[in-house]
C-alpha cells in the first residue's frame, strides 16, 4: 500500500492531468452531438475490429476440431460407398456367385491422427495413434483427404509407425490416370513436395497437369487414389519416361489420416504366392 501511495504522489501531476482530460473528452462528447456521433462510429468501429479478431482466434483454436470432425465424417463416407459397391455387385452379379455377407466390403477405412513425423531426411517417417488394439496391422495403406501418405511399417499396441512416399525405400505403383499406363512411383530423397514416376513407356502421352493416382495391382491401396499432378516429362532416355509428379499431400501440414485396410489382401497374397511356386 505504502509503495501505492508513494507511486502516485510522484506522478500526481500527471494522474491529475490524464483525469482532466478524460473529463474534458467526456464533456464535451456528451453536450456535442457531431463530437458524439464521430465518437460513436469510431467506438464501433474499433470494437467492431476487436470482435473480428477475437472470432478469428477462436475459429483458429476449434480448428483442428472441425478437421477431424470432417476427416471422420470423411472416412464413414468412404465405408459407406464400399458397402455400396458390395451392393452393386451382388445386383448385379447371378445369384450363385454373389456374396452371402452384405458386411463383406473389399475395404474398410479407419480414421488416425499424426502424433510425430519427419520431412528433411532421405527416410522419412510418420507415427499415428492407432495400433494393434484398433487393428491396425503392417501394409495398410494411409491417406489423408489430399492424397496418398504412405504405408504402415511397424506397429505397437497404441501406435504405428508409417512408411510415407517421402522416404526413398518405398516404391508404390501408380498410373497416369488418363489412359491407364503405370509404372513405380519412388522418391529421390530431395524435395518432400516431388516424387517420380518411372517405367512409363517413351511412347506414352502424358503432359505436364496430367492426374497421376494409385494403380490397384497392389494387395494395399484401392485403385484411383489421388497421388499428384504431373510436374515435368523427362524424354532424354530412350525406352522409358521419367515423369516428375508434385505430391498431393503436404507432408508438413498433415495431421488427421485414414487408414485403408483391405479384406481380401490374405486371399490375394496367397495366390500370388502360389504363382511362384
Amino acid at each position: 500500500m505504502k509503495e501505492i501511495i508513494k507511486l502516485i504522489l510522484k506522478y500526481h501531476f500527471t494522474i491529475i492531468f490524464i483525469l482532466l482530460e478524460v473529463l474534458s473528452f467526456s464533456l464535451i462528447v456528451l453536450h456535442n452531438n457531431y463530437q458524439r456521433t464521430v465518437f460513436s462510429g469510431y467506438t464501433a468501429s474499433f470494437f467492431g475490429t476487436i470482435s473480428s479478431v477475437v472470432t478469428r482466434v477462436d475459429d483458429y483454436f476449434y480448428l483442428k476440431v472441425t478437421n477431424e470432425k470432417l476427416v471422420a465424417e470423411n472416412t464413414e463416407l468412404r465405408n459407406e460407398i464400399e458397402k455400396l459397391k458390395l451392393l452393386n455387385r451382388i445386383s448385379n452379379a447371378d445369384t450363385l456367385w454373389a456374396p452371402t455377407d452384405s458386411a463383406d466390403v473389399d475395404y474398410v477405412y479407419k480414421t488416425a491422427e499424426m502424433i510425430n513425423s519427419s520431412f528433411n531426411k532421405t527416410k522419412n517417417y510418420i507415427v499415428i495413434d492407432k495400433g494393434a488394439t484398433e487393428g491396425i496391422k503392417p501394409e495398410m495403406a494411409v491417406c489423408s483427404s489430399e492424397g496418398v501418405v504412405g504405408i504402415i511399417e511397424k506397429v505397437s499396441n497404441r501406435y504405428a509407425r508409417v512408411l510415407p512416399l517421402i522416404n526413398t525405400n518405398l516404391r508404390i505403383s501408380a498410373k497416369i490416370k488418363k489412359n491407364g499406363y503405370y509404372g513405380s512411383l519412388q522418391w529421390d530423397g530431395d524435395d518432400y513436395r516431388y516424387s517420380y514416376l518411372n517405367d512409363i513407356p517413351f511412347h506414352v502421352d502424358t503432359e505436364v497437369g496430367d492426374t497421376i493416382v494409385t494403380s490397384g495391382f497392389s494387395s494395399i491401396f484401392p485403385e484411383g487414389e489421388m497421388i499428384g499432378f504431373v510436374e515435368s516429362v523427362n524424354k532424354e532416355t530412350a525406352n522409358f519416361l521419367t515423369i516428375k509428379v508434385k505430391l498431393a499431400t503436404d507432408f508438413k501440414r498433415i495431421s488427421d489420416v485414414y487408414i485403408i485396410a483391405n479384406t481380401r489382401k490374405e486371399e490375394q497374397q496367397a495366390l500370388g504366392r502360389e504363382n511362384h511356386e
